[in-house]
Order: C-alpha cells, then structure tokens, then sequence
C-alpha cells in the first residue's frame, strides 16, 4: 500500500497525512471492517448447520448474550465519548487534522466491530443463532451508516450557533 505524506515542515522531522489519503485510508478501513462481519456471518451459519440439537447450549447463550449487550451498552458510547475528545476542534469551529479524524473514526469501528464479533462468538458457543445474533445485528446497524465523508477534516464550521452551518461528524 502506497500512503504519501505532504512535505515535512523545515526543521521538523515529523511527515503529516493529508486529508485525501486521510480519506482513503478510512474508506478502505471501513470497507473491510464490513466486510469482517459478513464472512463471520457466514462463517457461523456454516458452522451451525452441521450441529446436533442436543449440542445447544441455552445457559450459555443466555450469559454470552447478557454479556454482549452489556458491552453495546457501555463499549460503543464510551468510543463515541473518546472521538469527541479527537474531535474537540470541531465543535469549536475549526477542522482537525487527518491523524485526529482517523484515530476518532477507527475507535468508534473498532468498538462497534468487537460487539458484533462477540455475539457472532456467542452465535457459536451457545450452538444457535438466537438470541446471540440480536447483538451483532445491531452493531451491524449502527456500523452502516458511519461511512467516512471526511467533512471534519475539510469543512470548518463558521457559526456554531447556526443550525444551518453546523453538521454533526460521522
């Protein structure tokens, strides 16, 4: 994978990602992590379909499910907390940088990731779909529409006051 970097600031020995390849780098990571999902999926379904009845387990699909939406209650709004930390410039009026706008996206991926892999896991060790699949599904849900736009980067806001001016990052 090729990544550029703008030129280093003389005297500096540090490089800085621009927003394009910012963008793109988002993009394909966003890309994968839904694709991660629907492997797993399918890699579940496979692997239920050649079980036994008697191989469900209901305690611990119900432990594993209690668990998992636990997690979708505490994990993915701590994220969200942690990339309005990144993206403190923003609610300001001013963009962000690129590094910044990574590192807020990919941890909000990355926690709603983990939820769906933990009730696919759960899908697994329980022996069935259900209940363990509602988890995933909504981490699913809540993954679709975070597509990287890359306004915060590129947009700076110039009223914060106006509704008309303001668009929440995604």
């Amino acid at each position: 994978m090729d990544i550029r970097v703008s030129p280093t600031i003389p005297g500096s020995n540090r490089s800085h990602l621009s927003a394009d390849i910012a963008l793109q780098i988002a993009s394909w990571t966003w890309c994968v992590l839904l694709a991660i999902p629907f492997v797993g999926f399918i890699f579940v379904v496979w692997h239920l379909m050649d079980r036994e009845i008697a191989d469900v387990n209901e305690s611990i699909g119900l432990r594993w499910f209690v668990a998992s939406m636990v997690y979708m209650m505490i994990g993915p709004p701590m994220a969200f907390f942690i990339r309005s930390r990144f993206f403190r410039g923003y609610w300001s009026g001013r963009i962000i940088s690129p590094k910044n706008y990574l590192l807020g996206q990919i941890t909000v991926w990355a926690s709603l990731e983990f939820g769906g892999m933990l009730g696919l896991a759960g899908c697994i060790a329980s022996g069935k779909l259900l209940p363990n699949l509602i988890p995933a599904l909504l981490a699913f849900m809540f993954f679709l529409p975070l597509s990287p736009n890359g306004h915060a980067m590129t947009r700076p806001l110039t009223n914060e006051h106006d509704p008309g001016d303001y668009e929440d990052p995604r």
